[in-house]
């Protein structure tokens, strides 16, 4: 039977997490989609950048939600009826809850990459939550005031709660904790997969910067400026390319024009 209440946790944890937040969020408040806008990611980071601090923070909060409140309601059920497997449950729970954030059915597996639902992984757990939160504190104050890219402090809140997770349930000996580390070193790899691109840019120096207190302050930040500025300069290019090539379609026809008159 605990393999069918397992199996329940992965539906449910699977199906809640294809949500998109971000989607609703940016389409009720701006009637945009926010696939189409910024870096098309729809999650947390995208939001910041093209909806603003708000916005962002309702996203995050959200899709925290989506994977830890499922995740921790499966932990006291399953404990209920299966002493000691609880915490499987949950990670189960909250795990499937992130592959759906990232591959969600209701969107063609199209998806965000998973941080704001694994930052909802470790702070819904009911011996991990005031690390979690720690953790994230002091996460955003390095966004805040050292740091500007926010892929670097995602990886250091990831790397450092599933390092120290991992270490603890270890050490606990928690219930099947083998299976357990298993999944949450998953994530990590999962997580720094669909970062990939993050990791080459970071790699060449070209990764994008956020100033997070012009964000909470309502501004535009510099980078802003510069995303505008290539964009700008991209449809600038496609027009030309495309008047050229109007161009050219109207000499090869003129050209087709004389050819057939001389062939008469």
């Amino acid at each position: 039977m605990i393999y069918l209440a397992l199996a329940i946790c992965v539906i449910v944890g699977y199906l809640i997490g294809s949500i998109s937040f971000a989607r609703i969020f940016s389409w009720a408040f701006a009637k945009k989609d926010i696939t189409e806008v910024g870096s098309h990611n729809p999650g947390t980071m995208n939001m910041l950048r093209t909806r603003g601090f708000g916005e962002a923070i309702l996203t995050l909060v959200m899709d925290a939600i989506k994977s830890g409140l499922p995740a921790l309601i499966a932990y006291f059920v399953v404990n209920y009826f299966f002493a000691g497997e609880g915490n499987l449950a949950y990670f189960v729970t909250a795990i499937f809850a992130i592959i759906g954030h990232c591959f969600p059915v209701y969107y063609k597996f199209k998806g965000g990459k998973g941080v704001a639902s694994t930052f909802g992984l470790f702070t819904f757990h009911p011996n991990f939550w005031w690390i979690s939160l720690i953790v994230f504190v002091i996460c955003f104050l390095l966004l805040l005031f050292v740091l500007k890219y926010g892929s670097v402090v995602s990886f250091l809140y990831i790397l450092t709660m599933s390092i120290t997770s991992t270490c603890l349930i270890a050490v606990w000996s928690v219930p099947n904790y083998i299976p357990i580390i298993v999944l949450i070193w998953f994530n990590v790899i999962l997580i720094f997969i669909l970062h990939h691109e993050n990791l080459k840019r970071l790699f060449t120096g070209k990764e994008n910067k956020v100033d997070l207190m012009a964000k909470i302050k309502g501004k535009k930040d510099k980078s802003e400026d510069i995303d505008e500025k290539e964009i700008s300069d991209v449809e600038t290019e496609d027009k030309a390319s495309s008047d050229e090539s109007k161009v050219t379609e109207e000499v090869e026809n003129v050209e087709k024009i004389d050819d057939e008159g001389k062939s008469n």
